[in-house]
């Protein structure tokens, strides 16, 4: 499969320059699918309930413009997602501007978990994906662009999961709480829908980085990307972070996958040597998957000494959605109606860290953990 990734550099959510990449973007799309399809699903990045300046969830304006580009191609245009957690979908829809488009445009908003489920079996996982994928004729996948707890990076690849219903999402999370086990589930995903995804479009004119997904620092990077393939894509996006293939294990699988050899992505050469300064890439995972390369007497000695583990701080607002969103239980609710992590239990997923829209979940670390993730 050749792979090919448009890379603009926009600083600002000023809605003409990102209309005329994406329509750069999508002009280019070469797909029989995407050419007959009736409707066209904008799937974006609405994690949780977080408004646009807080860079969560994808910007308001990247997918007005993609709407702009759609309805004169007189596609009917569904946007929607099926957030994490126990969130309330129309509150999420008013505080990502996305009602704000649906008012002023006519398109549909869908919510994911309203279609049913579609069972498949993919690489030996039992997968419940939304029939939105196959109600829609097409999709374009529009993420955003973040540092990530648990997975270190999250992009195309990894927005796809939204495509699982809602509470399923924490269901697998409780099931493949490991670093590997989850990213084979993502490759998984990916592989159960890539046929229906024409492009994919991501927001990283202002993205994040630190404790991503939803508790890190906004940072301008001012790019924007586009990419019939999503893991070409995630290579070059969480390359230009600092990451290399061995720390986003999903996206060399979905590759593979795709039969995709890095260095046969095509990319603008203006990009060859390109690197983002100073990225913040605070994570979990690589401190535990350090632990492999030591001696096993050595091991089970830094396995106790290496910890970290979510813990509730006082800028809690007692909305309780860390406790439906938690996939082992092990979130009670204390005095006072605080919330309370019950840690034996705790398979330290992060759920609770990603879905809290207060950010009021902070990572308690030993020691070692402090210097492994640091």
């Amino acid at each position: 499969m050749k792979a090919k990734v448009a890379i603009r550099k926009i600083e600002t959510y000023q809605l003409q320059p990102i209309m005329e990449a994406v329509g750069d973007f999508l002009s280019g799309i070469d797909s029989v699918r995407f050419e007959e399809a009736k409707t066209v699903l904008i799937k974006p990045n609405l994690l949780a309930n977080f408004p646009p300046e807080k860079a969560v969830t994808t910007h308001p304006v990247v997918l007005e413009a993609i709407i702009k580009y759609l309805l004169k191609l007189n596609k009917e245009v569904w946007l929607g997602d099926s957030p994490g957690g126990a969130g309330n979908i129309k509150q999420i829809w008013q505080t990502t501007g996305i009602q704000e488009l649906a008012d002023k445009y006519p398109i549909k908003l869908v919510n994911f978990a309203s279609f049913g489920v579609q069972e498949v079996d993919v690489n030996g996982f039992q997968l419940k994906i939304s029939k939105i994928v196959w109600a829609a004729d097409a999709i374009i996948n529009v993420s955003k662009y973040k540092t990530h707890g648990l997975m270190a990076y999250t992009g195309a690849v990894k927005n796809l999961y939204g495509l699982i219903p809602g509470m399923i999402k924490t269901e697998y999370h409780k099931q493949y709480p490991d670093t590997d086990g989850f990213g084979h589930m993502l490759a998984a995903v990916y592989k159960a829908v890539k046929h229906r995804v024409v492009y994919n479009i991501m927001d990283g004119i202002v993205g994040m980085d630190g404790a991503g997904p939803s508790a890190g620092k906004p940072r301008n990077f001012g790019l924007l990307f586009g990419s019939a393939s999503a893991p070409s894509l995630d290579y070059l996006a969480s390359s230009y972070m600092g990451f290399s293939l061995k720390h986003v294990g999903y996206v060399k699988e979905a590759l593979h996958e795709d039969g995709i050899i890095p260095s046969g992505i095509e990319f603008p050469v203006s990009f060859n040597s390109f690197r983002l300064d100073k990225v913040n890439k605070q994570r979990s995972h690589f401190s535990s998957q350090l632990l492999r390369y030591v001696p096993p007497k050595i091991h089970l000695v830094l396995e106790k000494m290496f910890d970290f583990y979510p813990y509730i701080t006082d800028r809690c607002k007692v909305c309780h959605i860390c406790v439906k969103s938690c996939p082992v239980k092990t979130i009670e609710i204390g005095e006072d109606k605080l919330p309370v992590v019950k840690t034996d239990n705790c398979i330290r997923c992060l759920c609770c860290h990603e879905m809290c829209p207060y950010q009021a979940i902070d990572i308690h670390k030993s020691v070692l953990a402090k210097l492994l993730m640091a």
